[in-house]
């Protein structure tokens, strides 16, 4: 039976990270290893993530006396997983108990996959609900697949899907920078496959739109990196991940930067944003609009003459590192 390690970082999550924790050991895949990293929390989160770890040998906790940011804990119970298979879970977030079972029997049946996420529903303050966008499924080549995903990263919900763990490995950024997320999906796109799992299984917290975009001042100290929030991620793509520079990755990058740019300028520069922002989306982002993804991108009983084609003889991500 595959062992999945689900990494749970937190900060100051006493109010839900109990339920996130017991929909995990609820799961009907029994395999399944939690790790709660707690991220010098004020709350009572260490106390209520001690008292999980003594009931239930299957789960592991680790306190840190200094805050590691957002991706150093990401990044910490990444590092950490030895298993074949992992997923993140944020601590106000939590799955159906088939989750872990759909999601990894679908990445044992294909091995061009690297990753499983189902359908979600976000989980407004008031209480209504609404689906997901970003769990669409990625099921083409490696160029088509990135382009269509840098294209619309939408709300990244497939970050929390079940990954092979050495692709996640591979992915992550060894810094932090803004929309570093988008960095680690896009990446693993270079070794396999996105296969969403046509049914609502998790359920998100959701976190208002404009604190993206209001996180760039946070996340980029320099003022290229804040008229650009997006340049960093797009560098480590190209540059560490060596993502083959092909016409259509290179289109969704230009675009993705445009748009970003328009973003942060239309909050924090009004008055250039309103005369810049008519002329970029008039005259240049509808010529950048990725093309719409094959008929088959998005069907979990596509054949096997889909399956993984290597991203290029001028990248390594043709076989796990190990």
């Amino acid at each position: 039976m595959a062992q999945v390690t689900v990494g749970i970082p937190v900060y100051n999550g006493a109010a839900t990270l109990r339920r996130a924790v017991e929909s995990i050991l609820a799961q009907t895949h029994p395999a399944a290893l939690v790790h709660i990293s707690d991220n010098a929390s004020t709350d009572d989160t260490a106390a209520i993530a001690e008292a999980l770890a003594a009931e239930h040998e299957r789960v592991v906790f680790t306190r840190h006396p200094v805050n590691l940011g957002y991706s150093g804990n990401f990044g910490f119970v990444l590092g950490k997983a030895e298993t074949d298979y992992f997923m993140w879970l944020a601590a106000d977030d939590h799955v159906e108990p088939s989750y872990l079972e759909r999601t990894l029997g679908a990445l044992e049946a294909d091995p061009g996959l690297v990753a499983a996420v189902s359908r979600a529903l976000f989980v407004r303050p008031d209480g209504t609900r609404r689906r997901v966008e970003g769990t669409y499924s990625l099921l083409a080549d490696p160029i088509t697949n990135l382009a269509v995903y840098l294209s619309n990263p939408s709300d990244n919900t497939r970050l929390f899907g079940v990954y092979k763990t050495w692709a996640l490995q591979s992915a992550f950024p060894p810094r932090y920078f803004h929309a570093y997320d988008w960095t680690v999906a896009g990446g693993t796109l270079l070794y396999g496959r996105h296969l969403e799992i046509p049914e609502t299984l998790m359920v998100r917290d959701e976190t208002p739109s404009d604190a993206y975009v209001r996180a760039v001042r946070r996340d980029n100290p320099t003022t290229l990196g804040r008229l650009f929030p997006v340049l960093h991620m797009t560098m480590d793509l190209v540059v560490r991940q060596r993502t083959p520079l092909r016409w259509p990755v290179l289109k969704a990058m230009l675009k993705l930067n445009l748009e970003m740019h328009m973003n942060y300028v239309l909050l924090y520069h009004p008055r250039y944003g309103n005369i810049i922002s008519p002329i970029l989306r008039k005259q240049l982002l509808w010529r950048l609009a990725a093309r719409q993804p094959p008929s088959n991108a998005h069907d979990p009983t596509m054949g096997e003459s889909n399956s993984l084609q290597g991203p290029g003889l001028d990248h390594p991500a043709t076989k796990p590192p190990r």
